[in-house]
C-alpha cells in the first residue's frame, strides 16, 4: 500500500515585494502518538497547506485562514471515525467546503481591528508608511504626503489563495481556491511525469468567467486582456482581482469572489511518488514537469523533502530573478514524498 514517506516545505520572499513575504505554508498531523496507541488500526492524517495572501493585510488573512482551515479538517478528521478521506465524494466534498468557509470567517477577523499604521512595499526596495482613514465609512490606507505622488489610497481589501492536501493512509485529497496549486508526481517507465490535481479559480477557466458573467454581470466583469475579475460598479469600482475564489473578501463576495474549493479525490498508485503544493511564484516560472524533475532530482539523491522543496523554491527564485524583467515573487512549496 502507498503511503506518505517524508514531508517538508520551504518559502522565499522573493524580490518584488522586499522582504515582505504574504504565502504561509503550514503542516500539521491529526493525530497524537498516543491517539494513534489508543485507536487500532488508525493511521495517521496529514494535513498540509500553502496559501498566498495578497492586498494589504493579505499575509494576516494568510495566517489566520491557514491555522482555521488546518485545525478544523484535522478535528473533522477525529470526529469522523478516523478516517475522513474514506467518507462518500458528496461528503467529504461538504466537509471540506464547511472548513473553507470556517477559514474563510476566521479571516475576517483582520478587518475589525486593523492596524492604524502600516508600513508596505512600494517596489522591492522601497516602502511607504500608510495611515487608516475612514471616509464614508470605507477603511482607507492613506501614504504620507513624502509619498503620495508615487501611491495613492488603498482600500483595505485582502484575501489569499488556498490549496490543501490530505493524505491518510494510500488516500489523498486536494481541495483549493485561487491559483495556488498541486501536482502529482509519477514515475512512469523511468520517465518523470507530472500532472496538476486543483482548479485555477479566474477569468481564463471559462466555467468560472462564465459563473461571473451570468451571475455578477451587472457589477463586474472579466477582462479580456489578463482575465481579471474587475468591478465597475458599486462603491468598489475600479476593484481587480486575479483570482475569481479566494478566502478572506470582506467585500468582493458581493461581485462573486467565492471561498468554495474545488475538491478531488484519488487514491495514489505504486507509481505515484510524490506530491507538490506550491504558490504561483512557482508555477509562473515553471511547468509541473519541470517542477517534478527538480525535486525528484533531489530525492533520487537521497535528499529529504525539505532539501527538495527548498531546492524547487530557490531554484525558481533563482530563475525569476535572472529573467529579462528581474522579478521574483513570493515562492513557497511543499513536498511529500510517499512510499
Amino acid at each position: 500500500m502507498v503511503g506518505l514517506a517524508d514531508i517538508g516545505s520551504f518559502t522565499d520572499a522573493g524580490n518584488r515585494y522586499g522582504d515582505l513575504n504574504q504565502d504561509y505554508v503550514l503542516v500539521q498531523k491529526a493525530f497524537s502518538k498516543d491517539e494513534l496507541c489508543d485507536k487500532e488500526g488508525v493511521q495517521q492524517c496529514y494535513v498540509a497547506t500553502v496559501l498566498d495572501g495578497h492586498g494589504m493585510l493579505g499575509e494576516l488573512i494568510a495566517e489566520k485562514a491557514g491555522h482555521a482551515l488546518v485545525d478544523d479538517t484535522c478535528t473533522r478528521a477525529k470526529k469522523n471515525g478516523c478516517n475522513l478521506l474514506m467518507q462518500p465524494q458528496d461528503k467529504l466534498k461538504g466537509a471540506l467546503a464547511s472548513a473553507f468557509e470556517k477559514a474563510h470567517q476566521a479571516s475576517l477577523a483582520v478587518y475589525d481591528d486593523p492596524p492604524s499604521c502600516i508600513s508596505y512595499p512600494i517596489d522591492g526596495t522601497n516602502k511607504a508608511r500608510y495611515t487608516l482613514y475612514r471616509p464614508n465609512g470605507l477603511p482607507v490606507y492613506r501614504p504620507d504626503s513624502s509619498y503620495n505622488r508615487v501611491c495613492g489610497d488603498r482600500l483595505l481589501e485582502c484575501g489569499t489563495t488556498c490549496t490543501m492536501a490530505v493524505v491518510q493512509g494510500d488516500r489523498l485529497c486536494i481541495a483549493n481556491v485561487g491559483d495556488s496549486a498541486a501536482a502529482l508526481v509519477g514515475l512512469v517507465d523511468g520517465d518523470v511525469e507530472a500532472r496538476f490535481l486543483t482548479t485555477d479559480h479566474n477569468g481564463r477557466n471559462d466555467e468560472e468567467a462564465q459563473r461571473i458573467t451570468r451571475d455578477y454581470g451587472r457589477m463586474a466583469r472579466i477582462s479580456e486582456d489578463r482575465g481579471y475579475l474587475s468591478v465597475f460598479a458599486g462603491i468598489w469600482a475600479g476593484l481587480e482581482l486575479s483570482v475569481t475564489r479566494a478566502l478572506g473578501h470582506k467585500h468582493l463576495e458581493a461581485y462573486g469572489v467565492l471561498c468554495e474549493p474545488t475538491v478531488r479525490s484519488v487514491t495514489l498508485q505504486p507509481e505515484d511518488t510524490c506530491l507538490i503544493i506550491a504558490s504561483d511564484g512557482v508555477w509562473d516560472v515553471m511547468d509541473a514537469r519541470e517542477a517534478a524533475n527538480r525535486v525528484m532530482d533531489v530525492i533520487s539523491g537521497g535528499g529529504t523533502a525539505e532539501e527538495a522543496a527548498r531546492q524547487l523554491v530557490r531554484d525558481t527564485v533563482m530563475l525569476a530573478e535572472c529573467s529579462p524583467d528581474g522579478d521574483a515573487d513570493n515562492t513557497s512549496a511543499i513536498v511529500i514524498v510517499f512510499e
